[in-house]
């Protein structure tokens, strides 16, 4: 039996909905999701405070960079994290100004579609691990909302505000010592991790996968189209193409929950430091237990995602809820075609828990696994 339908009949056994279920062990996390937390109440308070309390989803997106590097060494942690800022600011500024100019909905979506393949190879290159491209994509999507006059320079400076309160507070070890006049250590030199043949591989997958699966969303009216293609990069981030059956599961059931646990509190009037508490809360709880059941973590991501989208503007709780919720399916499920169709047989051995155990392993270029 030819390869792919053999992978189509392994993502749709039982077994694959159990190893879905799965959850991992995992230590060590409490410390980087106070950082986090801590690092995205310190954005809120900064630009709220200062007077632009409707930008503040920008800065706690800038400082969303803390989640990269976490456990790295200070120098490299340092520069993994300057690098996510960067990416962050600089893609809501291009989002911004291809808003500003009506630039047409082709160009939009293929714009999304470049950052999330530069954004997934890059990743793979600089082996950065999760959350992997997938937070440069929403970031995408934020810089595509409507703006008016100064959107481009509000928008740019508040993400920045919060990278660099990221960058401080996930760094104070590093800060401390650059004080001191001590050296932070040895990195990688950045010219030495260019991206190989596998990295631009993935890229190009999700390149793929971004433009169809944000044209389907663009066409079926959802309003959201990058948040489908980020559904699709989360997907292919996946190890191999059962993991991303996987993922795909966990993804759209994870967020169709969170939707349904976000429509009440975006429908409650609450007041902008009620709904900042809930974001901080819900972001440190993500970073708990994500890396031990990536659906039960989609519950909180959700709503999270949904809150700080709608602090720059009234939205109508259902729509956005359902917009995310169809955005998803549609992204997970063309991230897995497209894994399918782009599949290779590999070794004859699969990762224990895929179903159908005698069937081969079936590879697709792939970055390491991602939120």
């Amino acid at each position: 039996m030819p390869h792919r339908l053999l992978l189509i009949r392994d993502l749709a056994h039982p077994d694959q909905f159990r190893a879905a279920m799965r959850f991992h062990r995992m230590s060590g996390t409490l410390g980087g999701a106070v950082r986090c937390g801590i690092t995205v109440t310190v954005s809120f308070l900064v630009v709220a405070l200062a007077g632009h309390a409707d930008l503040a989803g920008f800065a706690a997106l800038g400082a969303l960079a803390s989640l990269y590097g976490r456990d790295e060494e200070p120098a490299w942690r340092w520069r993994l994290m300057t690098l996510a800022g960067a990416s962050l600011v600089a893609t809501i500024a291009l989002g911004t100004v291809l808003t500003g100019w009506d630039a047409p909905t082709v160009v939009l979506l293929l714009a999304v579609a470049v950052i999330a393949a530069l954004a997934t190879a890059a990743c793979a290159a600089l082996r950065s691990g999760p959350p992997g491209g997938t937070i440069i994509v929403f970031a995408a999507g934020a810089g595509l909302a409507p703006g008016g006059e100064g959107a481009l320079v509000e928008r740019t400076v508040t993400t920045l505000v919060g990278a660099v309160i990221a960058l401080l507070v996930c760094n104070a070890d590093g800060v401390l010592r650059l004080v001191r006049r001590q050296p932070l250590g040895s990195a990688p030199r950045l010219r030495d991790l260019l991206p190989d043949s596998a990295a631009l591989s993935s890229g190009l997958l999700v390149f793929c996968a971004s433009v169809a699966a944000g044209a389907i969303a663009e066409v079926a009216g959802w309003g959201h189209p990058a948040w489908a293609a980020m559904g699709a990069t989360a997907v292919l981030h996946g190890r191999d193409v059962h993991h991303m059956g996987q993922r795909a599961i966990q993804r759209g059931l994870g967020t169709l929950g969170g939707a349904a646990i976000a429509v009440p509190l975006l429908a409650a009037p609450l007041p902008f430091w009620a709904v900042a508490a809930l974001v901080v809360v819900l972001q440190v709880v993500t970073e708990l237990i994500v890396g031990r059941h990536y659906g039960l973590a989609m519950l909180t991501i959700t709503p999270m995602a949904l809150l700080m989208t709608s602090i720059g503007g009234a939205t109508d709780p259902v729509t956005l809820a359902v917009d995310r919720g169809l955005d998803t399916l549609v992204g997970a499920v063309i991230g897995v075609a497209v894994a399918v169709i782009a599949a290779r047989p590999g070794a004859p051995a699969t990762e224990s828990g895929d179903p159908v155990a005698e069937t081969p392993a079936v590879t697709v270029p792939g970055p390491p696994a991602s939120r």
